[in-house]
């Protein structure tokens, strides 16, 4: 009869503990849901199973610029024409980040864009222990945009397609709001990160372009006006083939210039351990990107 007891009251203590830890958990506003691939019953796992699923490869495009800087329209020109491009427009995704200097502010300059300037593009793309204005990254990789047209552009996207598939869900508002990105692989991967940008297109200011000709009437698109979590990346860790991550409560707040939801994008890479970008995903505010599924 104690054995009894004692066995009910184990039980009971168990239960209680998970109860516990569970709604512990649930009280962040960032929530990581690991899907499982093996599961027959999820319908929202196209290729399931198939490790030799390829998603569409895009390029993102980072172009560190300044209204103060005569040689930057050239980059922001180049990375429209890009866009606008009838066959392969569609592959280029592409965030402006402002950066202000001493005496000329930008009012396009965020503090997201400032760390992001200071702890990664200086370090690993400055010259001579300058910078370079402007500096049009391609995936992060090893080069820069050569000033030389825009096949560069183009010539970084693997039609093969990319191991890793991005969907992108959100509900914003013109102030802020939260954004869900879906990760699928096909393959696996150690000490990955995932960033989440906000950008804002068709933005004038009172501020003088230099070099555009336009004035305080150049229009300004990628805008970035926001980034969740970390500005470097946040973690995504070691993911297997056919894995499926979900992070949720991705939470952003931001100041824009045309008080416009159409004008506002989301934009979500994955780097890998060397911090070059394996894939990325844009849509706009408050639509929904599935998964782009080559194969």
């Amino acid at each position: 009869m104690k054995k009894r007891i004692l066995l009910g009251a184990f039980f009971f203590f168990i239960l209680g503990f998970t109860s516990i830890s569970c709604s512990s958990d649930d009280s962040k506003e960032e929530k990581t849901v690991v899907i499982n691939p093996d599961d027959p019953n999820n319908p929202d796992n196209p290729g399931n199973g198939n490790t030799s699923t390829k998603y569409q490869h895009k390029v993102l495009l980072e172009d560190i610029t300044g209204t103060w800087c005569p040689a930057c329209p050239n980059a922001s020109n180049a990375i429209n024409q890009a866009k606008n491009n009838a066959t392969n427009g569609d592959k280029i995704v592409a965030a402006a980040i402002h950066i202000g200097q001493p005496g000329y502010p930008d009012p396009m300059q965020i503090q997201a864009g400032t760390n992001l300037y200071q702890s990664f593009f200086i370090p690993n793309y400055g010259e001579g222990g300058g910078f370079s204005f402007p500096t049009v990254t391609i995936n992060r990789g090893n080069t820069v945009w050569q000033q030389q047209g825009i096949a560069q552009f183009f010539n970084a996207v693997n039609q093969q397609g990319s191991p890793v598939g991005i969907k992108i869900a959100s509900n914003l508002t013109t102030t802020g709001g939260s954004i869900t990105a879906n990760f699928k692989f096909s393959q696996g991967y150690e000490n990955l990160k995932y960033s989440v940008y906000v950008i804002e297109n068709n933005v004038k200011t009172s501020s003088v372009q230099q070099g555009g000709g336009q004035g305080a009437n150049y229009i300004h698109n990628d805008v970035l006006r926001a980034v969740s979590g970390t500005a470097t990346g946040n973690t995504l860790g070691t993911v297997t083939a056919n894995q499926e991550v979900s992070k949720s409560g991705q939470n952003v707040s931001y100041t824009l210039f045309n008080n416009d939801l159409e004008k506002v994008e989301v934009i979500v890479f994955v780097t890998d351990n060397s911090g070059k970008v394996l894939n990325v995903q844009s849509a706009h505010a408050n639509e929904t990107v599935e998964y782009q599924i080559l194969n």
